[in-house]
């Protein structure tokens, strides 16, 4: 967390911004003393590209988005649907409203609408080992076109630069201003220091308070073996 607090110090001095940033968590900033989910998820530079090229039309008559994410054994299944809800309609620029979820133990599958009637399906499953990455692809089917965060026949993304000798090594770096650290610690960099610039946390507030409701939407048809509608 320092590490990534000095870079956000960096980015706050280097372009004037007045407001006062603290990471207090992987999830959560305070600008100015008023705590703020990060949602940073959401500036990681393969999302980005994805919903440009929604929003461009790239992808034209959208129908549908497949979600699939394999995380550590034990962990939360709830704080991962939450993510991959917030990627949906942020992505998508839609609001889910229809849920149908169905758990077994450490697996769950959501299939979720939104307002115009795009169908998002989720899969998500918590049987990793603890010493392996989190693993998962978005895919984006339109009437015009496949979008996709993952190349085409790949199961696993790829990096952009592999050493082989006595040990293996990979790199990857998206981004010259926090070069060195990972892309998930620097869409959080990255997140709070829009936060800071545009001080738009009321915007991230309403979304996560949607988030919640979609998760416990999901929990309740889950329990229930129904649609829930919100």
């Amino acid at each position: 967390m320092n590490v990534m607090q000095e870079k956000l110090a960096f980015l706050l001095d280097k372009y004037s911004v007045e407001a006062k940033a603290t990471l207090l968590n992987r999830d959560v900033v305070a600008v100015d003393g008023a705590e703020t989910p990060l949602l940073s998820h959401c500036l990681e530079r393969r999302f980005i590209e994805l919903k440009n090229m929604v929003l461009n039309n790239t992808l034209s008559g959208v129908s549908v988005m497949r979600v699939a994410r394999i995380i550590h054994k034990g962990a939360d299944i709830n704080v991962a649907l939450y993510r991959e809800f917030d990627l949906c309609q942020w992505i998508l620029g839609e609001i889910i409203c229809q849920v149908t979820a169905f758990q077994n133990g450490n697996v769950l599958n959501v299939i979720a609408t939104t307002k115009s009637g795009i169908v998002c399906t989720i899969e998500i499953s918590a049987t990793l080992a603890d010493d392996m990455e989190p693993i998962d692809k978005h895919e984006i089917i339109a009437e015009h076109g496949i979008g996709c965060d993952v190349v085409v026949d790949a199961q696993l993304k790829q990096d952009s630069v592999y050493v082989f000798g006595d040990t293996k090594q990979k790199f990857t770096d998206v981004d010259f201003e926090l070069y060195g650290l990972s892309i998930e610690d620097i869409a959080i960099v990255r997140s709070a220091f829009s936060l800071a610039q545009k001080k738009n946390g009321a915007e991230h507030i309403e979304a996560d308070c949607y988030l919640n409701k979609l998760v416990a939407a999901a929990e309740k048809s889950a329990e229930r073996c129904e649609r829930v509608v919100l």
